[in-house]
C-alpha cells in the first residue's frame, strides 16, 4: 500500500510549493535569528540563544564581556568566531585587536586595527587606538585626524580629559590640533565650552590654545570664551581669564598695553547677556535704563543711561584684573544739551556692590572725567561699578579707559577696602 502511494505522480506544481514554503520557512529561520543577534547587542543575555552561524553581534558582546572581566583567552576566541561570521563588520576586528591587546601581542594587535580602521573609522574603541599609536610614533598629524573623526561623531568628547591632554600638553601635538581646529570643523563650537572636568593644567592649556587662535585668526566670540575665562577666575588664575577675555571677545583692540579695560566704548556689548565675570552688565533695575546706540557718531559715547528713582542707583559694572600699580581712569558722560554731567560717578572694590565714588575732575563742556586711584595687592581682580544720581533726562556715557600711569600709587586712594 505505502509502495502504491509512493509511486504515485506528485501534483502538478506541488514541488515547488513545497521548495517555496521550505524556503520560506528557512527565510524566516534565519530573520529569528538575525534578529535576535540585533537584540543581543542591547539585551546581552540574549546572545547565548542566538546560533553561531548568525551570531556576529552576539560574539561580539560575548568578546566585550571577556575584555572587562580581563579573560584574553576567551575574548580572542569570541572576536575570531565574531570575524568568521562577520568579517566585514568593524566591530570584529576592532574586537580582535583590543582581545590582542589585553594578551600581550601589540603587533597582532595593529594588524587586526589595520583592518578596523579602514572600515571602521566612525569607532570610538578603533580612534583612540591610532590616537595613542599616532602620538606613540611621533605622527602628530594623523593623531590630530583621528582625533578629528572623534569629535566630529560626538563633539563633547572634547571634554574628555584623558582623550584631549595630548593635544593640549604636548606641544608637537598641540600644533597639529590647532591646525585642525584653525579650520573650524563641525565641533569648533564645543570645544570650547566643554571644560567642566578638566585639570587646570588643561584649562590653562585650553585657554592660551584659544588666545593664539583668536590672535591669528580674530576674535572667536564672547559666548565661545566667557564660561572658561569666568573659571580661570574661580580657580584663581584672573590674569589668564582676563587675557582669553581680552584675545577671544574683543580682538586685538582689547590686547594689554595701555587700556585695562579693553571695551570702554562697549563695542562687544550684548547688556542681555552675561557671558563672563568680565562682561559689561546692568544691574536688574526698573528705575534704571541702560542700552547701546550702536547709530553712535564715531568717537561718540554709546551706552543711553537714565534714573528714574529719587537716590543714586548703579548702572554698570564689571569684573576688572588690575595688577598692582596706578591707574588712571576715564569716563564721559554727556547730557541731552550736549554738556558734560556729573550724575555719574565711578567705584572700584574688592566687593561687588561696595566701596565709595572715587575723587574725579570732570570737565563741564566735554564731560570727561578723570580719577587716579592706586591699587594695592589686597585682592587680584576687583568690580568696577558706574552709579547715576537722580535727575531729568537720559544721559550719554562711554569711553572708558583705565590706563597704568607708572609705578608705585597715586595720591593716598588705595581702593578695596569696602566702606
Amino acid at each position: 500500500m505505502a509502495a502504491r502511494l509512493l509511486a504515485r505522480p506528485l501534483p502538478s506544481g506541488f514541488a515547488a510549493r513545497l521548495a517555496g514554503i521550505l524556503g520560506t520557512v528557512l527565510f524566516a529561520a534565519a530573520a529569528v535569528a538575525g534578529g535576535a543577534d540585533r537584540l543581543s547587542v542591547n539585551r546581552p543575555p540574549w546572545e547565548r540563544l542566538v546560533p553561531d552561524l548568525f551570531a556576529d553581534n552576539a560574539w561580539r558582546i560575548r568578546g566585550l564581556v571577556a575584555l572587562q572581566v580581563g579573560d584574553s583567552g576567551t575574548a580572542l576566541v569570541a572576536a575570531r568566531a565574531a570575524m568568521r561570521s562577520g568579517p566585514v563588520e568593524p566591530g570584529s576586528a576592532e574586537l580582535l585587536g583590543a582581545a590582542w591587546r589585553l594578551a600581550g601581542q601589540p603587533d597582532a594587535a595593529e594588524r587586526a586595527y589595520r583592518v578596523a580602521g579602514q572600515t571602521g573609522w566612525r569607532r570610538p574603541e578603533t580612534q583612540a587606538y591610532w590616537i595613542d599609536r599616532s602620538i606613540d610614533r611621533g605622527d602628530y598629524r594623523a593623531a590630530a585626524r583621528w582625533l578629528d573623526a572623534r569629535l566630529r561623531l560626538r563633539a563633547q568628547a572634547a571634554g574628555d580629559p584623558a582623550l584631549m591632554a595630548p593635544f593640549e600638553l604636548d606641544p608637537r601635538a598641540r600644533a597639529a590640533f590647532v591646525e585642525r581646529l584653525a579650520a573650524r570643523p563641525p565641533w569648533f563650537e564645543a570645544y570650547p565650552g566643554a571644560y567642566a572636568a578638566l585639570p587646570v593644567a588643561q584649562l590653562r592649556a585650553r585657554a592660551q590654545i584659544l588666545r593664539d587662535l583668536s590672535r591669528r585668526a580674530g576674535p572667536i566670540g564672547c559666548g565661545a570664551v566667557g564660561g572658561l575665562a569666568s573659571a580661570l577666575v574661580d580657580h584663581g588664575l584672573a590674569g589668564e581669564g582676563d587675557a582669553l577675555w581680552r584675545a577671544g571677545c574683543i580682538g586685538r583692540g582689547g590686547e594689554r598695553g595701555g587700556d585695562q579695560l579693553g571695551d570702554g566704548t562697549f563695542a562687544a556689548v550684548d547688556l542681555a547677556r552675561r557671558d563672563s565675570v568680565f562682561s559689561w552688565w546692568a544691574p536688574a533695575d526698573s528705575a534704571v535704563g541702560t542700552f547701546v546706540d550702536n547709530h553712535a557718531p564715531p568717537g561718540a559715547p554709546r551706552l543711553v543711561v537714565s534714573n528714574a528713582a529719587p537716590f543714586v542707583r548703579e548702572v554698570l559694572t564689571r569684573m576688572v584684573y588690575l595688577p598692582a600699580g596706578a591707574y588712571r581712569l576715564q569716563w564721559q558722560a554727556i547730557g541731552a544739551d550736549g554738556r558734560g554731567s556729573e550724575r555719574v560717578s565711578a567705584v572700584l572694590d574688592c566687593r561687588a556692590g561696595a566701596g565709595e565714588p572715587l575723587v574725579a575732575r570732570i570737565d563741564p563742556r566735554t564731560g570727561l572725567a578723570m580719577a587716579e586711584v592706586a591699587v594695592d595687592g589686597e585682592c587680584p581682580t576687583r568690580w568696577l561699578s558706574f552709579r547715576m544720581a537722580p535727575g531729568d533726562g537720559e544721559l550719554r556715557f562711554g569711553n572708558v579707559r583705565m590706563t597704568p600711569v607708572g609705578p608705585g600709587t597715586v595720591g593716598r586712594f588705595s581702593p578695596g577696602r569696602g566702606s
